[in-house]
């Protein structure tokens, strides 16, 4: 039975910040300590790059399949409920592994790869929907992003502090918990919006689903600059999957490495809180270029295992290096995606971009990190370097052009 709606009498970018804050509850404590979970069960460095490359490489195709299908439901929220739901059981699940003795890493694989694509295919989504509405009601979407970069910064922290009391265990009860009231709330909290309808003049493509993947892919600006995108963001896994590990090598704690992640967090929201008035001031071109250039910076300077007075101010580049990619990621796959295309658009620059990419650039991070430690963050900055000479390129054919508004 629903609930009242005067109990959650919040306005729409609220309602949106607040989605955006459960489902970072859960990512805050998933995406730096869940990799120190796998290694508590025994698995190789290798071994969790695997597992944590298969499910972004697949986003290829599960990407595209979620976005249509998606999009068959009138209302925004409705797969999003479904997806929080399947995603919270499927993790559920790998508390099932000491039934599996040396087929532990099979159930990490599947497991994941499930739960995985659930819980990250709702970000596409309520990209989408928040922007979307934003441009309806004319609020900042930006803004509502960033509360639930907070939510990631006080997820970091607390489960940092907790791991020293309640062991790597917490992890996975904590994403459990997090995917449930994720389902929840996407159901009681987030607003009964329905999907904007593809515009009049666009006809044959929108009738079938993979047809309008096919339009989307002859768009060379939009292949490039998902190139662009990916490069600079997938320089981020070896980051992803492997800090904590390195750091905890260095012999820093759980609370340290907590703290080391919600600087970087701190200044994405900062970024986030005013991204829109800074893409105004400075255009979506010119954060993709910073971006590009900073992330160049950032990962060539942790190759050579800074102590920790400089891994502050590093930390803070995260504003740069991933915030502003992400702001102008939204506004120039906008740009170059047809009218009544742009939700599958983000749902398709989000699968290659911090998909494939990511998947693709974590594969590799295992073995790198299993070779050359701290090292392997040189890797990641010459893919950044690739990136930003792709926007570069990018951005000087698109120059003149008049910005998203």
């Amino acid at each position: 039975m629903p609930l009242p709606p005067t109990l959650f009498n919040f306005s729409t970018q609220w309602r949106q910040a607040i989605f955006y804050g459960l489902l970072l509850i859960g990512t805050g404590a998933s995406l730096p300590y869940m990799p120190l979970w796998f290694a508590a069960k025994g698995m190789s460095g290798a071994q969790i790059g695997l597992i944590l490359a298969i499910p972004l490489l697949l986003r290829a195709v599960s990407g595209p399949v979620i976005g249509i299908w998606a999009d068959t439901f009138r209302l925004y929220r409705t797969p999003m409920i479904f997806m929080a739901a399947a995603g919270g059981s499927l993790y559920a699940l790998l508390a099932l592994w000491p039934l599996f003795n040396d087929n532990r890493f099979l159930l990490f694989v599947i497991v994941w790869l499930l739960g995985f694509t659930c819980t990250t295919s709702m970000t596409p989504q309520a990209d989408a929907m928040t922007m979307e509405l934003s441009r309806r009601q004319g609020f900042d979407y930006s803004r509502a992003r960033a509360v639930g970069s907070v939510c990631f910064i006080v997820t970091n922290i607390a489960v940092g502090f907790l791991l020293k009391v309640f062991g790597v265990d917490l992890i996975l009860i904590w994403i459990i918990m997090a995917a449930a009231l994720t389902a929840l709330v996407a159901r009681f909290i987030l607003p009964a919006a329905p999907r904007l309808e593809a515009a009049p003049e666009v006809s044959a493509p929108t009738t079938s689903g993979w047809a309008r993947v096919k339009v989307l892919a002859r768009n060379s600006n939009f292949i490039w600059l998902m190139i662009a995108l990916g490069c600079i963001q997938a320089a981020h896994a070896f980051y992803y999957g492997f800090s904590s590990l390195i750091w905890k090598g260095e012999g820093y704690d759980g609370l340290s490495i907590g703290y080391l992640w919600a600087t970087g967090v701190s200044t994405e929201v900062l970024m986030l809180a005013f991204g829109l008035r800074m893409r105004r001031r400075f255009g979506a071109w010119n954060l993709l270029l910073v971006a590009g250039g900073f992330s160049v910076l950032r990962w060539a300077a942790m190759a050579f295992s800074p102590p920790m007075w400089m891994l502050w101010p590093l930390q803070m580049l995260h504003a740069l290096s991933f915030a502003a990619c992400y702001l102008a990621g939204l506004e120039l796959t906008r740009k170059f995606a047809p009218e009544g295309y742009q939700n599958l658009a983000q749902t398709i620059s989000a699968a290659y971009v911090m998909g494939v990419m990511m998947g693709l650039a974590t594969l590799a991070a295992g073995p790198i990190y299993d070779v050359l430690g701290a090292r392997g963050y040189g890797v990641m900055a010459l893919m950044a370097a690739v990136g930003f000479a792709v926007a570069l390129w990018l951005y000087r054919k698109h120059m003149g052009q008049a910005e998203p508004a």
